[in-house]
This record gives structure tokens, sequence and C-alpha cells, in this order.
């Protein structure tokens, strides 16, 4: 049986073509050493070679969206062309198709006349005269003037439908002359108006027409984060997508581009993923419904833009579904929320959502700027938000419907993004089949990091992917290479595709296995219905993650507040509680600008420290006036050993260990002896590590403070610890299983 590591972990960094259900094909597009474009320049472009053989299938299509600070560089000085750029940009993302049409509406006018700005004219073939009267010898006399010819240019538009080619327009130009005749009195003013013959009426309209472009599927929108003092790490945050509606474009040389104004602000890199396998039912067709632009709220209510449009559903589907993503931009589109929809074959709309995004809970924070402000469908340094209405029940396979999409109101500057794909669906593969399709925690995924690391109960996604509906089934999960792996029987009610978290049991026995870094937690499950899953190869996932940090079993937590209030409390409030959610202690009602110092006493065990701002901003956020407060944690009595930003927008969660510090039970069961414990200046290592190399040490959130080479003529190891600080080290060798815990005193 095969698995994959959240798509990623296992699979190679070069290209590789798996031929058997649960291998990957692997393609590079872009990658972080492409940095020749400048901030606002042309579209990061390229062809990538996407697998076309007819007789493979892929269970998923994913991409691998990485982003780092240029250079690995913090941007300290702003600008956007040094580490992370300063301001917040679009980053769209496309995978082109030269054999499929995009097509953008656009008016002209019917008729151009020369000095007319009516809507009707009415016209002689024959010449017109204007009369006036003048004096000659003083004699009142009536002169007649031929009118002067009015130029008149006539558009007509030929479709050319099921082509890349524009509509044609054709321009003829006629002479006529107006069916009116003037008189003027000697002084120049008209004094009568006649009627003359009518030979012919043209009314004026607006003719409609579309040009056409090769098929640009957005398959991502991305905000780029503002980035002053932003550090992605050196292998920067990498985000993943399930493409897998979009499989029918994604075959053979496609070229891919990232436009919209951030393209070039920070290293970027992009991979797909092709898992070989069977998906839970196959995409027959992906067909864009309007060329993604951007377009003002009054050209959208007016239809000028995202206009009607009939589309011919495919008639070997038997479901289908909308995607739809909406950005607002200018000062009132992206700070106001507004109501959207889309509309099917007209009458009341069939779905109808406020487009507006959470910013606080951001999990690439602190970022400069107002990164926690919420926003129209879009958050600095995240993906857009996307919306999928399934639409089958509303229409008939093989039959054309219509599609509107609009805003119901706006004001001022608001302009909208609006992406929006037609995707057709066949039968179900599979009758009795279950899926488990994300680790929430324990995982290193930058989705999840406001919530991870964790000590306490792991949380996974599962789906049924079978047209059986689901009442059970029973979830393995371990981590590392445990030999007893912890078992849960699910149960519930998911129909065909309905997802859910399940929040799984965490036994002590979970965590024996843990290690300093680069653990890895395993899920599989199976038995669905207490019967037989159909498709093995979606079983199976697995995590990386790194362990929470230990604390002693005594230490203080000292809060300042702001001046921010509500009703006269902070707006902020703390709360400690077990791995069960049991509350063990809390900070509430708090007063501002005051500061709170708490020594806590814990039992060993899993806590979670939970802060919460009923505000949104912290407690040290630069655009406001509520001054700065901070959290921070110190040992008693000691030094500080935990510090959290202030500017943390609506909370922070943080699950950490207690353990009794002047413990020396082994962690694993090699046989050192470790001593003296607690220590001042020295630790002493005695047993046999002749088949290791080096002792590595470590703090008690897993940083590494020393390694020791092993002395091979040596039974006794030492390890000098004068100058750290007091607290909590862990001991581990080579293949960084942790052995002993000691104490600096």
């Amino acid at each position: 049986m095969k698995k994959y590591l959240l798509y990623v972990l296992i699979f190679p960094s070069i290209l590789s073509f798996g031929q058997s259900d649960g291998d990957t094909i692997i393609v590079q597009t872009f990658d972080y050493g492409m940095t020749y474009g400048q901030a606002w320049g042309p579209p990061r472009d390229t062809i990538a070679h996407f697998p076309n053989n007819p007789t493979l299938t892929f269970e998923k299509i994913i991409m691998a969206y990485s982003m780092r600070c240029k250079d690995d560089i913090v941007n300290t000085s702003g600008g956007n062309n040094v580490g992370c750029g300063e301001w917040d940009y679009s980053c769209h993302t496309y995978i082109h198709d030269s054999t499929r049409i995009d097509s953008l509406l656009a008016t002209i006018t019917s008729h151009t006349i020369t000095g007319f700005n009516g809507n009707t004219y009415s016209y002689s073939v024959n010449p017109v005269y204007n009369y006036y009267y003048v004096y000659q010898q003083n004699i009142l006399i009536l002169d007649s003037v031929l009118a002067l010819p009015d130029t008149i240019i006539e558009r007509i538009v030929f479709p050319n439908y099921g082509t890349l080619f524009h509509d044609s327009i054709s321009i003829d130009t006629n002479i006529y002359w107006q069916s009116l005749s003037y008189t003027y009195d000697t002084s120049g003013n008209v004094v009568s108006l006649d009627t003359t013959q009518i030979d012919g009426v043209i009314n004026i309209t607006d003719l409609l027409y579309y040009n056409r472009y090769p098929m640009a599927f957005q398959i991502m929108s991305f905000v780029t984060p503002y980035g002053n003092g932003l550090d992605l790490g050196p292998d920067g945050k990498t985000w993943y997508f399930d493409l897998t509606d979009y499989a029918p474009v994604f075959k053979g040389d496609k070229r891919i581009t990232v436009s919209g104004g951030g393209q070039w602000q920070e290293d970027m890199d992009i991979k797909f993923y092709f898992i070989v396998g069977t998906p839970p039912r196959e995409v027959i067709d992906a067909q864009q419904i309007w060329k993604p632009q951007s377009k003002s709220y009054t050209s959208i209510m007016a239809d000028d833009v995202f206009e009607i449009r009939d589309m011919k559903l495919d008639p070997n589907a038997i479901a289908y579904k909308i995607k739809t993503v909406i950005t607002g931009h200018g000062q009132e589109g992206e700070f106001i929320p507004r109501t959207h929809f889309i509309n099917i074959d007209g009458g009341s709309s069939e779905f109808s959502w406020q487009a507006w995004k959470e910013c606080s809970e951001n999990p690439i924070f602190p970022q400069g700027g107002t990164w926690i402000h919420d926003r129209a469908g879009w958050c600095p340094g995240m993906a857009s938000d996307m919306r999928e209405d399934m639409i089958t029940s509303f229409v008939t396979p093989g039959s054309v419907h219509s599609v509107d999409y609009g805003v119901t109101t706006a004001a001022g500057s608001s302009n909208y993004w609006v992406s929006s794909q037609l995707i057709s669906y066949g039968d179900p593969n599979f009758t009795l089949d279950a899926a488990v399709i994300d680790i929430l925690s324990p995982t290193n995924k930058v989705n999840y990091e406001r919530k991870n690391p964790i000590c306490s109960k792991p949380k996974v996604i599962i789906q049924n992917t079978g047209n059986t509906t689901i009442t059970s089934l029973t979830i393995e999960y371990w981590i590392n290479n445990a030999t007893s792996k912890e078992i849960f029987t699910w149960n519930g009610n998911l129909s065909f595709l309905e997802k859910e978290e399940v929040e799984l049991p965490d036994p002590s026995s979970l965590w024996d296995n843990i290690i300093l870094t680069n653990n890895i937690f395993h899920a599989v499950i199976s038995l669905p219905n207490n019967g037989t899953d159909e498709y093995s190869y979606n079983n199976n996932l697995s995590s990386t993650f790194e362990p929470s940090p230990t604390y002693p079993n005594t230490f203080a937590l000292w809060v300042q507040t702001n001046s921010g209030d509500i009703g006269g409390v902070s707006e902020t409030s703390w709360e400690i509680t077990d791995n069960n959610g049991l509350s063990i202690f809390t900070g509430t009602n708090l007063s501002v600008n005051q500061q709170y110092r708490d020594t806590l006493t814990f039992v060993d065990g899993c806590y979670v420290l939970k802060v919460n701002d009923t505000d949104d901003d912290g407690l040290d956020f630069w655009a406001n006036s509520d001054g700065a407060g901070y959290i921070k944690l110190r040992n008693v009595p000691g030094t500080w050993f935990a510090d959290f930003d202030g500017d943390f927008g609506r909370f922070i969660h943080h699950e950490f260990r207690v353990e009794d510090a002047l413990s020396t039970s082994e962690i694993s069961n090699i046989n050192i002896e470790v001593y003296p414990n607690p220590a001042t200046n020295k630790i002493l290592v005695s047993g046999d590590l002749s088949n290791s190399s080096k002792l590595i040490l470590t703090d008690n959130i897993g940083r590494t403070v020393s390694i020791t080479n092993i002395e091979k003529n040596n039974t006794t190891q030492k390890i000098d610890i004068s100058n750290l600080s007091k607290g909590i080290y862990f001991i581990s060798v080579d293949d960084n299983k942790i052995i002993k815990k000691v104490v600096k005193q």
C-alpha cells in the first residue's frame, strides 16, 4: 500500500514519471532562482510540460505554492524590491489553454455622424437648403444656402464564434443631409425650422461584440503580505491547493503565468504534483464563464461586464459546480462588505453571499501595514476565498442555461476582481470508499500554524469518496515509527464528498516516540461501515511537525494590558485549559493599562494558553491609539523563557507540556546515566554510546544549545552547561531521540 505525506513530503525534488496508482509526477515551474523581475514588472511566464498520457488518470492534482522574502533578506528599509515587499499586491496564477476561448464583451456605437449627438437621425439623400434674411441695397430679401452634408459612418458586427478572432466590425461611409431646413433672421437667429423630405431614419444604438483570447484559467488568487520586518525563513512558506477540478486543462505543454502586481515582490517556487490514481469522480470539463478582470461596481450592476451568459452544459456530466473568487479593491470596495450573487436562468438568485474575510486570524503574522483589518474576500499573505456552489439541481445536462453574476449595491471606489468557472463531473467512481484528506494538527503546514505545535488531541479531516453514505470507520494513528498504534472508531453520517473534522484521543502513549524535530504523524482509515474500502491509496496521510515546548511545573505569567477597552474592561483576556478543554486558570475582566503577575503551578500534562482580543488588534498594533502591552512567561525565580508578539490580531493559541523539573526518569529506554541532576556547571553522561557520535542538548522549546562530540575511548562524556540559563534541558543522541531530561540550577 502506498501513501503520500501531505502531498509532497516523500516526493523527490526532481521530475519523476510514476505510472502506478499512488505514484506522483512532479512538474516544476518557477523557482527561487528566478529573481530577474522587478515589482510591477511583466508577468512571470514559463512553459510547463504536464503529463499527457491518455491512459493515466490522477487522484489529485496539487499545487505547492511557496513564497520567500527575496534572497532570504528581512526588509528593514521599506520598498518593494528588497526582502518581502513593503506593500500587499495581487498575485494571480493562470494556466493558459489556446484550444479554449476567453471572451470579453465590448460595445461600440452603431453610427457616428459629424455634428450630431442624438439617437435618431432623419435624413435626406437630396441636398437641403437653409435660408437667411439679408438686406441688399436696403431691401430685405430671403437667400438660400446649400447646407453642409453630414458624414455617416455605419458599423456592422460580424461574429466569429468558435474562433480566437475578435468579432469583425465593418465600416460603411455615406453622405446625407439631415432632414431639417433652418431659416435665420438678419442677426443669425433661427426664426423657423422646417422638416424636409425624409428619405430614411437612422436609430443609433450600442452594438455588442466580443474580443477573444486564448483561455487563461485563474487557478490561484493570492495577495502578498506586508513585508516590512517579515521573515518567512530560508525556505519560505508553502501553501497547498487542490487543483483537481482543472484536470481537463492540465495536459501537455501549457503556459503558466503569474501577474497582478506582486509577482516579483517575493521569491516564488511553484510545483505541481500529479498523484496517479482514480479520483472520487471524473472531471468531465472545466469552462471559464467570464475572463477574469477587475471592474467597477457600476459597470457590473449595469451588466456591461460579467453580463448574462448562456452556457451549454456538457451532456456527459451528471453534476455541475460554479467556482467563484471575488476580491474587492478601492477604499470602499476593499473595506466594506457587499452582497454578491450568482443567478441561474433569471428570477431570484440561487446563491448570494458577502465577500468578506477575517484577517486578524492570519497565520502569517505579525506583518507591517494594516494586516489585521478584514477585507472583501482577501487578506495580505493569504489565498483569496473561493466559493463553490453546486448547481446540479437547477440545470439539465446538455441544455443551455443562462448564468449571471452581480453585486447588489456598492458605493464610492468599489472595484471587484471576479473569476468564475463551471466544472462538470461524471458519476462517482466508488460505491464504498473513504479518504483522509488533511491533518490540521499536529502539522507544520502554514495554514494551521496558529494552532500548532500541539501536545493535545490530533485533528484530521475525513471525506466520503463513494456514493454510499458512511456512518462509521476506523482511524489508526501514531507518531514516527511507533509499534503500538492508537485506534479510534468514528461514527457519524457522511454523504458523497461530505467532509468532517475529527478530533482524536491523545493518550500519553501517543507521544512516547516523539523526537526533537521532524516528527511524522500518521493517520490511516479503514473499515467504512465495517466493510471493505474500495480504494486504498487515499486511506493514508502523514504530516511533519515539531514538538510543543516543555515548561516547569511552576512559572509566572506576566500580562500588561494596553488602553484598548470595551465597556471599561480590557479587550484582552486569557485562559489556560488542560488538553480536555477544562479551564485551569483564567484572566478576565482585566483593567486597562495594568500589569498582572500570576504564579501558576501545574501537575504534569499538556496545557493550552489562550489569549483573546475582542477588538482583533492584539496588544501592540501600530495603527491604533491603544498603546502597547505584552504577554510573557518567566521562571520562578529566573529569566523570561517565552515572550509572545503583541501584534497577534485576534488570538494566541499556545500549547505546552509541563513536566517535573527534577525528574530523572528516562524518556527512552537507552541505558545511560546522567549526573548530577540538577547541575550547575557540567553534566556527566555515562553508558554505552559506542555506536553514537554526538550528544545534543536542547532547551525546553526545542532549540539546540550545545553539541558535544562523543569520545569513543571514554565511557563517560562531559557536557559544559556553565554558560546556560537556568531551566529544563534535554539530552539526545544522533537520531534526535530524547533520552534524558536535566535541570540547570
